[in-house]
């Protein structure tokens, strides 16, 4: 890990905690859903806030903007804007859309359409591609923001984020997260969540079978043997269905073993090594003796609902995840699951990656930027994050909620002791593009070494023909 590595996850470090210390005193990825529109109409009026302004009127040639409500205190455009939001759907995902909802009590038009992580993802690159967008913002990972960026599709927003910097007091949003929703100095996304990934277990039904919390992977193919002993089908739950998965948990675990999947100054490959032989046979191992029917099918949400349930006892996911399990609603085992940093190699290093979501604009949008752009300072600003807290982890420094989920120092120290945020390499959102599918064809039979050297071969043949390579 360099320098400036290390000081970044010292300043999140400091954050994070501050953040645990909040929750304690006030007392998320990537999901699959089904599509969903989320239209308002209003009903109730907004008021203006400046009492030298009364009724609107003009004074000395300055007129006070009317804001929409308490609940999104932005100004009220005067003229229809209708906006189009698309992204995938997780509870504190679910929050925000919530919170820009309150947008349409005044003159704004919401449409969000919750796809499939995996066809959200298509859909928005698709839809920027054509260079007229038809949606107006798009919610998205940093990884994704800056695969969208690296083409040219998303619009900067440093000046937009300047100009409203001190009105929405932007900068509680710490630079470490900014950051992650730039590149080469360029902000392309607001940031709102803040996401890991960390080890779930079932406490009461681990304590019954005499089994430990494992903190390194032996420990856990050891844990998982036990496990199914005694009489359960899984015995440690990965999600590795789709390629994405895959990428992503490989890099996770590639970075246990200190090595990045790429060199982020030339952009040559790391991935196809002894420590990408290991690291993807980690992976393979956990699904065909952990949980060969689950890994290889389950969604985000499928594993979600499999610890709701008591299916799972033991396994790794998202940390934005964690309020579900406390669902009485959907959860059949509230406040018996509790939480544990990533596995480790055996190095110190978590398998654990660093994750923001955020709002982006897409290049050639139609209508008012500045409107589009405070619907989503409306939806990620002080209010809107202590709601959403809720349910996650936000990006406003101490920001937190009393019913919150119980996740937070598990969260906490697999970013800090994680292997950190994907890199902004041009070229690493192809490195990512082919690991994923080569490696989930593992599933199919295709042996790890085989997969690698497909990826490896596809990445070259693609990042050498567009000049990213060094």
């Amino acid at each position: 890990m360099n320098a400036t590595t290390k000081r970044w996850w010292r300043l999140l470090a400091v954050l994070l905690a501050f953040t645990v210390v909040s929750a304690a005193c006030g007392d998320d990825d990537e999901g699959d859903t089904a599509s969903q529109d989320t239209a308002g109409e209003s009903d109730s009026s907004s008021e203006a806030t400046d009492d030298d302004h009364d009724d609107g009127e003009e004074h000395d040639d300055e007129v006070v903007a009317e804001l929409i409500s308490d609940e999104c205190a932005i100004p009220n455009p005067e003229e229809t804007v209708e906006l189009d939001v698309m992204g995938w759907e997780f509870p504190i995902i679910t929050a925000f859309a919530a919170e820009l909802e309150e947008c349409t009590d005044g003159n704004y038009e919401l449409n969000y359409q919750f796809l499939d992580s995996t066809e959200a993802r298509s859909a928005m690159t698709q839809d920027a591609a054509t260079g007229a967008p038809t949606f107006e913002l798009y919610q998205g990972s940093n990884a994704f923001i800056g695969e969208l960026a690296n083409q040219g599709f998303l619009m900067p927003l440093n000046d937009l984020v300047d100009k409203y910097r001190d009105e929405f007091d932007l900068d509680q949003i710490d630079q470490a997260f900014w950051d992650m929703a730039s590149i080469d100095g360029q902000i392309y996304a607001v940031p709102m969540v803040s996401n890991t990934m960390h080890v779930f277990y079932n406490e009461p039904a681990l304590a019954e079978i005499g089994v430990e919390v494992p903190t390194t992977f032996d420990e856990a193919f050891t844990a998982c043997a036990a496990i199914q002993d005694a009489g359960y089908d899984i015995g440690f739950l990965y999600m590795l269905s789709a390629g994405w998965a895959w990428q992503i948990e490989f890099d996770s675990v590639l970075g246990s073993l200190g090595v990045s999947p790429i060199d982020p100054t030339t952009g040559q490959p790391n991935f196809n090594s002894p420590e990408g032989i290991e690291a993807a046979t980690t992976l393979k191992n956990m699904w065909e003796q952990c949980a060969p029917n689950a890994s290889a099918s389950y969604s985000t949400d499928d594993l979600q609902a499999a610890f709701q349930t008591g299916e799972a006892i033991l396994g790794h996911t998202w940390a934005s995840r964690a309020a579900a399990m406390d669902d009485p609603e959907a959860s059949t085992v509230v406040g018996d699951i509790q939480y544990a940093q990533a596995l480790t190699s055996g190095q110190g290093i978590a398998a654990a990656p660093a994750y923001i979501d955020g709002w982006g604009i897409p290049v050639g949008v139609e209508g008012d930027v500045d409107a589009i752009f405070l619907a989503a300072l409306a939806a990620t600003d002080l209010e809107s994050m202590e709601a959403a807290a809720e349910f996650g982890l936000v990006t406003r420094t101490g920001v937190s909620h009393p019913n919150g989920p119980r996740d937070a120092a598990a969260a906490q120290a697999s970013l800090v002791n994680g292997r950190g945020a994907d890199l902004t390499h041009p070229a690493a959102g192809i490195a990512r593009a082919k690991l994923g599918e080569a490696l989930v064809t593992i599933l199919d039979g295709t042996s790890v070494e085989d997969a690698l050297a497909a990826a490896e071969e596809a990445y070259l043949a693609e990042a050498g023909e567009q000049g990213l390579l060094s």
